[in-house]
């Protein structure tokens, strides 16, 4: 028996192979698109360490011991003699008339006509003077060196431990960290996208660094008119205790001569001669003050201002530091970033 076969035509064959290559395209054209277009993911710069908070608590300070001037004991006792009623004195107001007298005799400068003027407006103008002058400051200047006995029957000064004190005056160092971007950037999408994210992960540190900043500067403007402040009201309080001082030197003045007025020739010369060595000695004494106690103050002032100084000075570098090390921490992070781009490809 002879088997006949049905021949496919030629051209059929050949329309099949290109509807089944055309269906290939179609599927891979939909497999693309299914894909989407290529996203970069940067979600670790939202981990970012916060940059650290600063306190900045005002400093405190101490009043300076300005001291005081001590009277002398032995003609508090002198005067209480001349003021009882009675007209006599002691024994030991006696012997300390004597050892002022003896002393007396013994200096270079003519004290007698000073001592015979002296009245209530000499001793006013000898306390209140800037500078002694004439026989005066001659006077004075003798009067530098005592013999003890002598210089007993003076006023004194009474320095505090704040004249002696040791004062640091270095500042404290802190180290300023700072590590610089190390950019391996390239170009397209994914690096422009991984330095995007980097800016905005750092604005917060910045805008917080920034405001740190100038909250340091606005203390020490406020700390440093504090320092202000407190240095006027100190010379203030010093002028106040020295006008005290000076008054009761000048009472304690006149109350000798008081007195000498009513004692007999030999007494009256030797308590009129005493008062003018107390007045002028004790005038010197103020002015030694003063200018000691000035020079404290200022020193107080000075130390105060670098302390506050050195504060800012010491908050800022902290600060810095501290936006030194999340900025490195970023900086590895937009390394990493970049890395990731390079690894993808050129990111475009």
């Amino acid at each position: 028996m002879k088997t006949n076969f049905t021949t496919f035509p030629h051209k059929n064959l050949k329309f099949l192979a290109l509807a089944f290559f055309a269906l290939l395209l179609v599927n891979c054209s939909k497999n693309d698109d299914d894909d989407g277009p290529v996203s970069y993911d940067f979600k670790e710069f939202e981990n970012l360490s916060e940059l650290p908070d600063v306190a900045d608590p005002d400093p405190e300070f101490a009043e300076p011991d300005l001291g005081t001037i001590n009277d002398s004991e032995a003609t508090k006792a002198m005067i209480t003699d001349f003021q009882d009623g009675s007209g006599d004195l002691s024994e030991t107001t006696k012997n300390n008339l004597t050892t002022v007298g003896n002393f007396a005799d013994g200096l270079n400068t003519d004290v007698q006509d000073e001592a015979a003027a002296l009245d209530a407006a000499k001793i006013e103008e000898i306390l209140n003077s800037a500078e002694l002058t004439g026989d005066y400051a001659a006077l004075a200047a003798e009067l530098e060196t005592l013999p003890a006995e002598v210089a007993a029957l003076f006023p004194s000064i009474a320095f505090s431990a704040d004249y002696n004190k040791a004062q640091n005056k270095s500042g404290v160092v802190i180290n300023d960290l700072m590590t610089d971007l190390m950019s391996q950037s390239g170009t397209g999408p994914c690096f422009e996208m991984a330095k995007a994210a980097y800016d905005k992960a750092m604005e917060a540190p910045i805008a917080k660094r920034d405001a740190q900043v100038v909250t340091f500067t606005t203390n020490l403007n406020f700390r440093l008119s504090a320092v202000d402040t407190r240095y006027d009201d100190r010379l203030d309080l010093l002028s106040a205790l020295t006008a005290t001082i000076a008054k009761q030197i000048g009472v304690n003045t006149n109350a000798i001569l008081d007195y000498a007025a009513l004692a007999d020739e030999d007494r009256k010369e030797q308590l009129r001669t005493f008062a003018l060595l107390y007045v002028v000695k004790s005038s010197s004494v103020i002015k030694t003050f003063e200018e000691e106690a000035t020079n404290l103050i200022e020193d107080r002032k000075a130390e105060e201002t670098q302390k506050v100084e050195t504060i800012k000075e010491d908050k800022t570098a902290l600060a810095e530091s501290n936006f030194a090390a999340v900025k490195a921490e970023a900086d590895a992070l937009l390394t990493a970033a970049y890395n990731k781009c390079h690894n993808q490809g050129s990111g475009s």
